[in-house]
């Protein structure tokens, strides 16, 4: 058998000239139509080739900056849920071992989740992170495809500039009002609603960045390289 003369045996048996074929592991015959001629992304490689290809300019300092308060929002938020967890395992100790009763923790870690998740949603979109679909963008035009892009992260800057107006606006109206959680810890609630202008006013920032850098050819749309169309 060829798998016994091979220099690197296969682990079952397989045709003679399964070894032979260049393309063996494409073999499998489908009657579903072929998928467009492209590659599987790398986002790593792709944005190292667009930056190293990207056009320099003061507009750099700008995008640098806000890619920096992103990164910040990241650690904040993965701070927040770190502390979360410890006052969670504090709560369990309290209650469960010492048998005494809780006053502010559940509240705290209802808090510090919800602000993590809005905290964290600018670094999210830095890395990409949010549910996203390549098909439909893999089989547009180019143009077509920047098109889409434009469109998208209009649309997002949009909601994250409405979201955030209006976080600020409850902010206020919470702390002019002296609004309290009914609660026996009756934290003010101006302190935990801060988490919404915040967290969509730098996503509207990170929005804001990756447009600029769309429109002004130092990223592709959808990370998708432009030698695909």
């Amino acid at each position: 058998m060829s798998n016994a003369m091979s220099p690197h045996p296969l682990p079952i048996d397989l045709p003679d000239d399964f070894t032979q074929t260049p393309s063996a592991s494409h073999s499998v015959k489908s009657d579903m139509p072929p998928p467009p001629d492209v590659e599987p992304i790398d986002h790593q490689n792709a944005m190292a080739a667009n930056r190293s290809q990207a056009p320099k300019g003061p507009l750099d300092g700008v995008i640098s900056a806000i890619h920096f308060l992103s990164r910040i929002c990241g650690i904040a938020s993965a701070s927040m849920f770190a502390i979360a967890m410890l006052i969670i395992c504090q709560l369990v100790f309290m209650r469960y071992v010492l048998n005494e009763s809780t006053v502010w923790q559940t509240e705290a870690v209802i808090f510090l989740m919800i602000g993590a998740t809005l905290v964290g949603l600018p670094y999210v979109q830095l890395l990409r992170g949010h549910v996203n679909v390549d098909l439909f963008p893999m089989y547009l035009k180019r143009g077509a495809r920047m098109t889409l892009a434009i469109l998208t992260l209009s649309c997002g800057m949009a909601i994250s500039a409405l979201f955030g107006f209006y976080g600020l606006e409850l902010v206020i109206e919470a702390y002019e009002g002296g609004w309290l959680s009914e609660t026996i810890w009756a934290v003010a609630l101006w302190k935990p609603y801060t988490a919404l202008p915040i967290g969509f006013g730098l996503l509207f920032l990170q929005f804001f960045a990756d447009f600029l850098s769309l429109i002004t050819r130092r990223s592709t749309p959808f990370d998708i390289r432009d030698d695909i169309s």
